[in-house]
């Protein structure tokens, strides 16, 4: 599951330390009278989700667009989404709470917990795990892959580590994997189990989880990319009652505004995390680039505001879903949005808000601000349907793909044996391969793709006809440096 990288405003924003209970309904207040007819706006150009804010104690809930559109059901604060990489914190905080109960500690290796670990994999410790300082790369397989327990560990093991573990980060979606597996062997329950048992039950989390929820489908959002429906979280692929490997631990869990304003505040007591585990919890372990412009913790990011505050946030998506936290603890300021149609302005809306909020005059950011000529739905479904038939096809896709999308020029450039031949060497290095990030320019689209050995760079050259439709003119991979 990816976390999705975003430029974080040069301002401070959230939420301080508000430990009385607060009703979740929607509050009055000179800053947060800013907030709903930009909500409105965006929600009329496309945007659909659950939006909860707190503001030095007054809040606002409120949901945009639509559950599901086929059944007319809007979302609401209660809406239920999949949180992606958000996910991070409960691991980490798991991992805590049993250290808490001296049933483990962070500098334990690999080789504690599980057989056959190769040498240069064997002393990587929990911290590194929870710091994305491994050196494991980001993923060996999608979301969805079926896999046994025995072969994602062989797959692990199987991998080079990108660096010396606890040198620099680098985002591992298998370190949380790996740290959910530790985290049963060594609760002795299941990982939603304990989850469910030591943190979301105690914050009064009831909406929270893989399963155990026993989820109503009405309250279930289901998810879209542009017009296709692309169905619940909970009804995709999944190892029986939780995802497999690829995604346990790491990306996957249900929940709402709601139940997540709940956590933030029983994070703000000691009642589930103590003072000492906090601090680890929130400690800006690694810098997550050469500048140190952003810190990791354990399951989130720490940012540094000219205040002289923290930010302290984590997002996650998987181009459907889409949820972001921003938590200014010192400056009592909390934005919590979800989303079940996720795109370039989605990803921003957050920090809109945050604008909205700490600075004065602040225009934000409409999707319609964001549009390069042409429309995102249009670009995701052209990005989306091209990679697609590219990663997973075979000469007769790809001569559907060339004869629906090619511009004449490219299709008549060399035979389509030739074609068919590029296109098998590109489909070798993009196996497994999964998007992390479109950027558009002038007459290409930059697609970024994370294998499970890989960071590349796809580069989709388009021309646009006069009828306004988008044809693919160029592909060239390349590794991303």
């Amino acid at each position: 599951m990816n976390k999705i990288l975003t430029v974080l405003l040069v301002t401070a924003l959230v939420l301080s330390c508000q430990e009385k209970e607060k009703d979740l309904s929607q509050v009055s207040g000179s800053k947060l009278d800013r907030l709903a007819p930009y909500l409105q706006e965006i929600s009329l150009q496309g945007f659909s989700g659950s939006v909860l804010v707190d503001y030095k104690g007054e809040l606002f809930a409120k949901g945009y667009g639509s559950n599901n559109r086929e059944a007319s059901i809007p979302n609401t604060e209660e809406t239920v989404y999949d949180i992606g990489s958000i996910t991070k914190q409960f691991t980490a905080a798991g991992i805590l709470k049993l250290e808490m109960m001296d049933k483990l500690s962070l500098g334990t290796t690999l080789s504690s917990y599980f057989e056959n670990v190769p040498d240069d994999k064997k002393d990587i410790t929990l911290h590194q795990l929870l710091s994305h300082s491994s050196g494991l790369i980001e993923s060996v397989g999608n979301d969805y892959n079926a896999i046994s327990e025995t072969d994602f560990l062989n797959r692990v093991w199987g991998t080079d580590l990108l660096h010396a573990s606890g040198s620099k980060y680098h985002y591992s979606n298998i370190g949380y994997s790996l740290l959910a597996l530790i985290l049963e062997k060594v609760s002795g329950q299941s990982y939603e189990q304990f989850l469910s048992e030591q943190l979301f039950k105690p914050a009064g989390m009831k909406h929270t989880g893989y399963s155990l929820p026993n989820w109503d489908p009405k309250t279930v959002a289901v998810g879209y990319q542009s017009d296709r429906a692309l169905g619940r979280p909970n009804e995709q692929h999944w190892d029986g009652d939780e995802p497999y490997l690829h995604l346990k631990g790491n990306g996957g869990i249900l929940s709402t505004v709601g139940d997540m304003y709940r956590w933030h505040q029983a994070l703000l007591t000691d009642d589930l995390l103590n003072a000492s585990a906090k601090e680890k919890y929130y400690h800006p372990h690694i810098k997550e680039d050469e500048d140190g412009r952003s810190h990791y913790g354990y399951g989130w990011v720490i940012v540094p505001t000219p205040r002289n505050t923290q930010l302290i946030t984590h997002n996650g998506g998987n181009s459907v879903f889409f949820a972001d936290m921003l938590r200014y603890l010192t400056e009592d300021i909390t934005i919590i949005l979800m989303s079940n149609s996720s795109s370039g302005h989605t990803e921003r809306v957050a920090m809109q808000i945050a604008g909205l909020l700490l600075v004065e005059d602040f225009e934000p950011l409409l999707p319609e601000d964001m549009e390069n000529e042409l429309e995102e739905s249009e670009i995701d479904d052209f990005v989306m349907d091209t990679f697609l038939a590219i990663r997973d096809g075979n000469p007769e896709m790809w001569e559907s793909l060339l004869n629906e999308y090619a511009s004449e020029n490219f299709l008549n450039a060399v035979p389509m044996d030739t074609h068919f031949k590029y296109l098998e060497k590109i489909k070798k290095r993009l196996k497994d391969g999964k998007i992390s990030g479109i950027l558009v320019e002038d007459d290409e689209i930059l697609t970024e793709v994370n294998t499970p050995t890989e960071s590349l760079n796809l580069f989709l050259g388009f021309v646009e006809t006069q009828q306004g439709e988008l044809k693919l003119d160029g592909i060239q991979l390349e590794e991303r440096k």
